[in-house]
């Protein structure tokens, strides 16, 4: 009985939703001054208390309108409190266009709340049933939303996709305004992804429309700098330079495509006051337009210190900016838009057959409960094998990876030794063959001998007492770094010549010579300095680069030294 009375409930309200009257003389004049006066609209609606309209229908119509209101007036939401009539009616009961809209409007409270792949998938809904629409000016804004989508998801041919077929539809409704400003975002685009033969076959569209504002000028006057930055001459830029005339009304970018195209020309000092100019208008440094040319024009001006400055700002937030592309790349939104579409018939395919089922799942109720109780049960034990097989899987992996790693550590030590044995005997043949060593010289040569010779014991005996006198000697000369770098050249001009020669002949001073070996050493370039803890590391490196002629991109240092070691060993 309890079902039979929930039945009729459900007819009677659904009668009663039926019934109720589908038009109000407050909203239909709302709508009528949707689009030529939102704010007229906005303050109609806002009187409009939603608890006074009968009739889902009526409801459902007041939240879209009052949601349009609020958006053409450019207030934003984050929120569905408005819109949630028009969401739970609309999708089932509405026409073609009230789900356009619908669709539209939730993308773009999906949009305010940063949340782009929900707002993709309302947009998408909504381009879906335009084939059905009459609402063109929705239709356009869809594409144009989803665009924006696609330009945080760093999609270029996606965004420009979109923006064109949104300018077309505008153009077909004689909507040139909002038609031009799409084809301006379209170029920028292009030109981004330097395309020369789309963005010419643009540039000579837009060139040609009439009744463009200032600020839509401004835009077309910079993007015409940018391509001839691009792919014009110099006389070309000079050209378009030279015709900017008072650029006081000139917003940041229009100042720093100026800027750009006067370091292209040569003009560096002007292109440093735009840049100036630029940073008084309040732009954040955290621009990568700002920082690129900012690092071109100041490596021109030979102001080394801030052009890298600056050049290190700029990688970081470039990768950044990677970092965040790939985190947020969508997966295929149109395919889970069907699959959700594909889901919503079954739902309702599947709510016919549970009004047809019902009696029979209230008989099999018990036995379904008693089902996923086993059913329960046997996963919560494969759930508990699986668990020891992969504790038991770890732990295998570990070990191997341990045995591994000895057997590298092993191999490593005795490749090692055979090194320092080679050495020690280079050392000795050293001493033998050269009557005239410097005491200095010879002093640093027998004191390696014999740490040497105590670690090889220490190897070969696996005595660690041989290993103190090393340890000692090691503790003692790396605690005093200025000592141990200048005894470490000696070495290896000793045993080296050619290797410490070759550093004199360029030039480089005693101080740079000991810096450079302790890259001869094996070190690299951070761990050389943590080692001499001297706050001019990288200036002494980039000293050492300029009078070897290494370029900063060419090689790292430490392999260039150790190459070159191993080259005059080689000529000994």
């Amino acid at each position: 009985m309890k079902f039979i009375y929930s039945l009729l409930t459900v007819l009677l309200l659904a009668v009663a939703s039926c019934s109720a009257p589908h038009s109000n003389p407050a909203l239909d004049r709302a709508d009528a001054l949707i689009e030529s006066a939102p704010d007229s609209a906005l303050t109609i609606l806002s009187a409009i208390d939603p608890d006074s309209l009968t009739g889902q229908a009526l409801k459902a119509r007041h939240a879209l309108l009052l949601s349009m209101a609020l958006d053409k007036n450019y207030i934003d939401t984050t929120n569905f409190d408005v819109l949630r009539p028009a969401l739970k009616y609309y999708p089932r009961h509405g026409s073609p266009d009230e789900k356009l809209r619908t669709y539209y409007y939730e993308g773009r409270i999906y949009q305010n709340r940063g949340d782009r792949d929900s707002a993709l998938n309302s947009f998408v809904k909504a381009i879906n049933l335009a084939p059905l629409c009459h609402d063109s000016m929705v239709i356009a804004r869809a594409y144009e939303g989803q665009s924006y989508i696609y330009n945080d998801y760093f999609d270029h041919e996606g965004f420009i996709d979109n923006q064109l077929k949104a300018s077309q539809i505008y153009k077909n409704i004689g909507r040139h305004d909002y038609e031009f400003d799409c084809l301006l975002s379209a170029l920028n685009y292009i030109l981004i992804i330097e395309n020369k033969e789309r963005a010419d076959s643009l540039l000579n569209i837009a060139v040609t429309f009439p009744n463009i504002d200032e600020n839509q000028l401004h835009r077309l006057r910079d993007l015409k700098l940018i391509r001839a930055v691009q792919f014009g001459t110099k006389d070309e830029i000079d050209s378009l330079i030279a015709s900017q005339g008072d650029i006081s009304s000139y917003d940041v970018n229009g100042i720093l495509g100026l800027a750009y195209a006067n370091y292209e020309s040569g003009n560096i000092n002007q292109a440093k006051e735009l840049l100036e100019l630029a940073d008084m208008n309040g732009l954040e440094t955290e621009s990568l337009r700002y920082q690129s040319i900012y690092v071109l024009v100041h490596k021109e001006l030979r102001d080394f210190e801030n052009a890298f400055s600056m050049y290190w700002t700029y990688s970081h937030t470039l990768d950044s900016i990677y970092v965040q592309r790939f985190e947020q790349k969508s997966q295929s939104i149109e395919e889970r838009h069907r699959i959700e579409m594909q889901a919503q018939l079954d739902a309702e395919h599947k709510t016919k057959i549970i009004w047809l089922c019902i009696g029979s799942i209230l008989v099999l109720s018990a036995g379904i409960i008693i089902l996923l109780l086993l059913v329960r049960s046997n996963r919560i034990r494969k759930d508990l094998a699986h668990q020891r097989a992969r504790t038991a899987e770890l732990e295998n992996e570990k070990l191997k990876t341990e045995n591994i790693n000895i057997t590298l550590r092993a191999e490593n030590l005795a490749h090692r030794v055979e090194m320092l044995e080679n050495e020690s005997e280079s050392l000795k043949a050293l001493i033998e063959s050269h009557e005239e060593l410097p005491p200095e010289v010879e002093h640093v040569i027998q004191e390696r001998i014999e740490m040497l010779n105590a670690l090889l014991a220490g190897y070969i005996t696996a005595n660690d007492q041989y290993e103190t006198p090393y340890d000692t000697w090691v503790k003692g000369l790396t605690d005093d770094t200025e000592a141990f770098m200048n005894t470490n050249r000696l070495a290896f001009q000793a045993s080296h010549p050619r290797f410490i020669r070759y550093f004199e002949d360029h030039g480089l001073t005693t101080d740079e010579i000991n810096y450079v070996c302790l890259y001869a050493l094996g070190l690299r370039g951070k761990e050389v300095g943590n080692y001499i803890k001297k706050p001019g590391h990288v200036n002494i490196s980039s000293a050492i680069r300029r009078k070897l002629g290494i370029d900063r991109h060419e090689t790292n240092i430490s392999i260039y030294v150790r190459k070159l070691l191993q080259n005059s060993k080689s000529h000994n």
